[in-house]
């Protein structure tokens, strides 16, 4: 009896332990780590694939050729073309390990929201990709500039923008479902990082790029992409992005500030560790208010000044300088939206919806009319507490004794 049972176990065991059914071996797969959507000469979309070549990233097995490879093909879908590539390429491809998707600005100008339909839909994309806009040149181009340090282009586009936001404030990190997000919600409309290519296109293509110490093109961030639900009205510089942060989260920057009117052309370095802000949308007189608080920690980077760093009233004058000039950057780019674009990319219309909920339902519909005249009131109260590994600067005592002689 006891027989029966094991041998009834173990052809159960046999059942559950027979392996995948839908099992692909690793040498039948190819990885695409980025994808770039322009408009077809004959069809609707053209689709190009950028997939790794990963011989040529072991160390063992080099040979010498190009670490990625790109393909695209024509057509009206493009889910439909995602699946058709194999017309060309041999290895079934893989698309949740995309790092990025860029988008062409002419595709841009006529609506995306079509196939970010298929994006979130199907469940072979992550959420953890970029979607970034190529300004002034071909969006599939720019899967196909080389790079030395980091060979696969869209790896190290992916690896740019990461460095980039953690180090200066410069990407808006909007994914996937960030930007449908602000295209179905009526009190934000999307923003997407804008990015374009320096040099000569045809040399960044070749392997050669990588042999140079000074590139004949390489990939850049150029500003942030502004749309007005899923269409691309224009344009923000790389300055704004900061400033389009520093109403969201911004994790840390430098600023380089004018040291005072008696000291033309000189400048003082500071550098944010920490900064919180808050915004806050008041309906005074029949006309929306915008209010933003930004208060953060801060240390000295560098100065071209020669005020005394040992003195109190040094400090206080440059945070009220930071503070001055923080106020109107923000302020800048708010009215620079307001007057040229006329959308609300920063979500105020959001937290009206939050703070009073009934008189946003009033105006849900023309939002970004009532935004576009909006009064905007900015405060920051930012504090200096370090100023680097010294106090005082031997600038102070070089430039007097330059003087006294």
């Amino acid at each position: 009896m006891v027989n029966w049972i094991k041998l009834t176990f173990s052809l159960l065991f046999l059942l559950v332990l027979s392996g995948c059914w839908d099992r692909i071996e690793l040498n039948e797969l190819s990885i695409v780590s980025g994808i770039a959507i322009e408009k077809g000469e004959e069809h609707k979309y053209k689709l190009t694939v950028e997939v790794i070549n990963a011989t040529e990233l072991s160390k063992d097995a080099k040979g010498g050729n190009t670490p990625a490879l790109v393909y695209y093909q024509e057509g009206n879908s493009i889910s439909e073309l995602s699946d058709k590539m194999n017309i060309g390429l041999s290895r079934v491809l893989i698309y949740s390990h995309t790092r990025v998707i860029v988008i062409d600005e002419e595709v841009a100008r006529e609506g995306v929201a079509e196939f970010l339909d298929f994006l979130e839909r199907t469940g072979e994309f992550r959420n953890d990709f970029n979607i970034l806009i190529a300004k002034d040149v071909k969006a599939s181009d720019i899967l196909k500039i080389t790079y030395a340090v980091q060979r696969v282009p869209s790896l190290k586009l992916h690896a740019q923008i990461e460095a980039f936001e953690k180090d200066w404030g410069g990407d808006p990190d909007v994914k996937l479902t960030d930007f449908i997000s602000a295209i179905v919600n009526k009190g934000r409309q999307p923003v997407a990082e804008a990015v374009t290519i320096r040099g000569n296109i045809n040399k960044g293509q070749s392997i050669d790029n990588n042999k140079k110490v000074d590139p004949d093109a390489r990939v850049e961030i150029v500003g942030l992409a502004v749309f007005s639900f899923d269409k691309l009205v224009g344009y923000l510089t790389v300055e704004d992005i900061r400033n389009y942060l520093w109403t969201k989260k911004l994790k840390t920057t430098t600023l380089t500030i004018p040291c005072s009117a008696d000291n033309s052309g000189k400048y003082i370095d500071v550098k944010i560790v920490s900064a919180h802000s808050k915004k806050n949308v008041e309906w005074i007189n029949d006309s929306p208010v915008i209010k933003v608080n930004i208060s953060g920690d801060a240390r000295l980077q560098g100065t071209q000044c020669i005020e005394d760093l040992e003195k109190l009233a040094t400090y206080n004058q440059i945070e009220e300088s930071t503070n001055q000039f923080i106020e109107e950057e923000i302020k800048r780019t708010i009215k620079k939206v307001q007057e040229k674009y006329g959308v609300d990319i920063f979500g105020f219309g959001e937290e009206l919806k939050r703070k009073n909920y009934k008189k946003y339902k009033e105006l849900e519909n023309n939002w970004d009319e009532q935004f576009e005249r909006a009064e905007v009131e900015v405060s920051a109260n930012i504090y200096i507490r370090r100023s680097g590994i010294r106090s005082k600067s031997f600038l102070t005592d070089y430039i007097n004794e330059q003087s006294n002689e």
